[in-house]
């Protein structure tokens, strides 16, 4: 019972009009197609790790853990210039120079946010699944380019589409999400504890960097419990929060800036 009115929040939730550029925003692929649920690109996933009822019920606690906010909550980053962005900041590096590597890191990230989004929104409506659900349609939403860097493959990308409102909600909730079903696809519970997390307490005056944040503590499908109160507490006070992946060939950083102020 109580699980709907959050649900129906989530979907009346008021996009602000500085955000209505991402919202409609549309991919020009086939709206039938878009729910593979591995990366076309690679050939080593396999089934995809479950979710515990106890991790479930810590993450189930974020996406629920500030129900009554009024709209998506905007950055205005000063390396964009103040271009308004939702809160959820991806960068990622491919440390090859090959064409496939660099595509595969792009459909994966991609395929996590939008496994990340459905989980987020099932969560609200029932209480979450312990089986990852299929991802929203690639026409409905993903990630959009916002930077590109010289040398390395090195990239700086947000959501668009319907995950404006879904990510821009509760982006410390969504991020890790974006975590959890990175490592859920990854096959062993070995390459799932690789994620750090750290609180951001004040906002970046330059674009969110690769290096591992201080004081970072581990976040992942068999490791919830520690960081669940700190990302919490991050919501509740409107601080940012950064998660942090560093794979052999490939680095992750997901960031989300503290709430600007009025």
């Amino acid at each position: 019972m109580k699980r709907e009115p959050m649900e129906t929040s989530l979907s009346l939730l008021r996009v602000p009009g500085e955000l209505e550029y991402l919202v409609n925003e549309r991919q020009t692929a086939s709206p039938g197609r878009g729910l593979a649920k591995a990366s076309p690109l690679s050939g080593k996933y396999r089934a995809a790790q479950t979710l515990t009822p106890t991790a479930l019920r810590r993450i189930s606690s974020l996406a629920v853990a500030k129900p009554t906010q009024d709209d998506v909550s905007i950055a205005y980053p000063a390396w964009l210039d103040g271009q308004p962005i939702p809160r959820l900041i991806v960068t990622a590096e491919y440390r090859g120079l090959d064409a496939f590597g660099s595509s595969r890191l792009l459909a994966d990230l991609d395929l996590a946010v939008r496994r990340a989004g459905t989980m987020q929104k099932e969560i609200l409506r029932s209480g979450g699944a312990t089986n990852w659900p299929e991802p929203l349609r690639t026409h409905l939403g993903g990630l959009r380019l916002l930077d590109a860097r010289v040398g390395s493959f090195d990239v700086l990308l947000t959501v668009w589409g319907s995950l404006v409102a879904i990510a821009g909600s509760s982006p410390i909730s969504v991020a890790g999400l974006i975590a959890l079903a990175w490592d859920a696809w990854r096959g062993t519970s070995r390459m799932a504890k690789r994620w750090v997390g750290s609180v951001l307490a004040t906002g970046q005056q330059g674009q969110p960097s690769l290096v591992a944040p201080d004081s970072a503590v581990p976040w992942g499908i068999q490791h919830t419990k520690a960081l669940a109160p700190v990302l919490r507490d991050a919501i509740a006070n409107d601080q940012g929060f950064e998660f942090f992946l560093d794979e052999s060939d490939r680095r992750i950083k997901l960031t989300v800036p503290p709430k600007a102020r009025d």
